[in-house]
């Protein structure tokens, strides 16, 4: 928490900075994303609930005032702007449903550590601007605005249910809950595949895989992902209709995810081979949040599981100064050379769900 508080931070700006070297330095010549800034907002705000860091509610409130200047309808139209630079100015004004999802979960992460609702308003004028804007005809959002050329992903809906649920548990309000219920039914009958026990990645228009070789790509992350989320669904609504679903998927990831080091492979084909053998952080503190998620479930053989790939991650990944190697190639070598401060969200959820789990047992 202090590397990305300090290096991590700029004062002059009150923005979280988008990338830092391997040393710990910040990168400048990079835009800065929406999505990260929201990201760090989430994680500090997590920080100061748990009193993990004591300057995390002061980055937090620092970055939201700059959050909201920067990004939101910042050329004058609705919604919020993909990047900018270091100094404030427009890089990319489109908008991003990817983003949008993250705004959200800011949103509801600042609602909760604040213990105001005025910033809820917001939330909801972001949610009126998706329905307005960016809702498609065969059922979730459009990828950006202005449309892009390409296939349709489940990537941001997940990200959306995720911040969805987090509204709801920070304003205890069921339009929220809805909301989510509304995404749930789309993955449940468009991206959940029962069949292969998996959820795609690509889809066409219609929300059909895409044609090719992308509409069989599987992200063992993701699944891991999703069950995580599936669960934590249920204990908010204390149902069981996704239990299934949660099985096939954590055993698919389980069977094919993790390559002959233990890690977690970036991409599979639909059969289980691997289709893009790097490795990634972010699967690793997803396969530990989802085993931990597990156990606490009672399934028998996640808490080892938690606790091996904890190991793994730490020993393989993370380094002495609070930072990490995000990618590793089949020999172990660092892709990049730097680090992403967006994959401080992952790590962050991973290390949480471990402490409450040892506080749990």
């Amino acid at each position: 928490m202090p590397l990305w508080a300090t290096s991590g931070f700029n004062e002059r700006y009150g923005r979280f900075e988008e990338r830092l070297d391997l040393w710990g330095r910040p990168l400048m010549d990079v835009p800065l994303r929406l999505m990260v800034q929201a990201r760090q907002i989430h994680v500090y705000s997590m920080a100061a609930e748990r009193g993990w860091y004591p300057g995390a509610l002061e980055r937090v409130e620092r970055a939201f005032e700059a959050f909201q200047r920067n990004y939101y309808r910042r050329d004058g139209g609705d919604g919020w702007i993909f990047s900018v630079t270091q100094e404030g100015a427009v890089v990319d004004a489109t908008r991003d449903l990817y983003g949008h999802a993250f705004a959200l979960l800011a949103i509801a992460s600042y609602t909760r550590v604040t213990g105001g609702r005025s910033a809820l308003a917001l939330a909801d004028e972001t949610l009126a601007f998706l329905d307005r804007d960016m809702k498609a005809l065969a059922g979730g959002y459009a990828e950006t605005l202005p449309p892009r050329r390409g296939p349709r992903r489940q990537n941001p809906h997940m990200h959306l249910f995720e911040a969805l649920l987090a509204l709801w548990e920070a304003s205890a309000d069921d339009r929220y809950r809805d909301r989510a219920d509304e995404l749930l039914s789309l993955f449940q009958t468009r991206f959940f595949q029962p069949s292969a026990g998996v959820v795609l990645e690509y889809f066409d228009d219609a929300l059909l895989p895409a044609a090719g070789s992308p509409g069989n790509i599987v992200e063992p992350g993701h699944l891991y992902e999703w069950c995580w989320l599936l669960r934590t669904h249920q204990r908010a609504t204390r149902g069981r209709e996704s239990a299934s679903i949660i099985d096939a998927l954590y055993e698919y990831a389980d069977r094919y995810g993790q390559d002959d080091d233990g890690l977690i492979v970036d991409e599979l084909s639909v059969d289980g081979s691997v289709a893009t053998p790097s490795r990634r952080l972010w699967p690793m503190t997803e396969a530990i949040r989802c085993n931990v998620s597990e156990a606490a479930a009672g399934r028998p053989e996640a808490a080892g599981r938690a606790a091996a790939l904890a190991a793994r991650m730490s020993e393989r990944f993370l380094t002495s100064q609070g930072g990490w190697k995000d990618r590793l190639d089949r020999t172990g070598t660092p892709v990049d050379r730097w680090m992403p401060a967006s994959s401080l969200y992952h790590v962050v959820g991973a290390i949480d769900a471990l402490s409450n789990f040892r506080l749990e047992q």
